[in-house]
């Protein structure tokens, strides 16, 4: 089974495998390191820090939120004077690219996998029946059954990368989204 997956990096339609795989490693790479950094970088004690905020001590309030997103509205709210709700401004929009940053990758990464499967299908399909007329019967079988299996299994690798994608781009929006909500 597992052979015939990997036939599709060979044949008619081994460009668009390729390019599915590439994809592939830069949708990888997009997911690993979202991850991390909401999982990892960004952990935050809500209690401890909430406490802080209560009792006022901003300065350990600042040190608790480390890199989170957050700490970048406790600076806001350090400045003084008119320029407060100014600094507030300029600070929300900052957050949240830094925290929905490259999650729109994820999407592409899903859209342009399946498209590639999708072309390459089409392409394998065409392979299959050009030149059809002008092969002998046993030629023209050996042509549409190679056409036919890297049609099908260049959708399938579209599909494979595609839906995982599509699925991890919905569970990263999804948290991005709860860090938004408490910043």
């Amino acid at each position: 089974m597992l052979e015939t997956f990997f036939s599709a990096f060979q044949g008619p339609s081994a460009a668009f495998t390729y390019a599915i795989l590439a994809i592939f490693a830069y949708g990888l790479t997009i997911l690993i390191e979202r991850l991390l950094q909401y999982k990892k970088n960004w952990v935050l004690d809500l209690d401890s820090f909430l406490a802080s905020i209560e009792k006022g001590d901003w300065k350990k309030a600042e040190e608790q939120a480390g890199s989170h997103p957050v700490s970048l509205l406790l600076h806001s709210k350090n400045a003084q004077g008119k320029y407060s709700w100014d600094s507030l401004a300029v600070a929300a929009p900052l957050i949240e690219n830094k925290i929905r940053h490259r999650l729109s990758g994820l999407a592409t990464v899903a859209n342009i996998s399946t498209m590639l499967g999708l072309l390459g299908t089409v392409y394998g399909l065409i392979f299959a029946l050009g030149g059809l007329e002008e092969a002998s019967s046993i030629e023209r079988t050996a042509r549409l059954s190679e056409g036919i299996a890297a049609a099908m299994l260049t959708t399938a690798w579209g599909l494979m990368v595609g839906i995982p994608a599509m699925l991890s781009h919905n569970i990263l929006s999804t948290q991005a989204e709860d860090i938004l909500a408490f910043c």
